[in-house]
């Protein structure tokens, strides 16, 4: 999937999706030989999106969420249940 499909399908436009990326919020995407983002597993970058709105929406800054994000990547768990 592209980058404007995937941003189609998460609600919102390629330059947010970019944006993120370079915050490191979304991991970077593969490159097609012509230099297009190529999303092989969107439904993992939409969670990822997903998650960091929820964040948004809740009043963490985009730091705090990046720093959550970080930790799971890590595979430590944010919290506990």
């Amino acid at each position: 999937m592209r980058i404007g499909e995937l941003a189609q399908a998460g609600g919102t436009t390629a330059k947010t999706l970019r944006f993120y990326e370079d915050a490191g919020l979304l991991p970077a995407p593969e490159r097609t030989v012509n230099g297009y983002r190529h999303y092989p597993d969107p439904a993992a970058v939409l969670a990822r999106l997903d998650f960091v709105r929820r964040g948004r929406a809740a009043g963490l800054t985009l730091a705090q969420v990046r720093q959550i994000l970080d930790l799971r990547d890590g595979g430590s768990a944010p919290c506990g249940h």
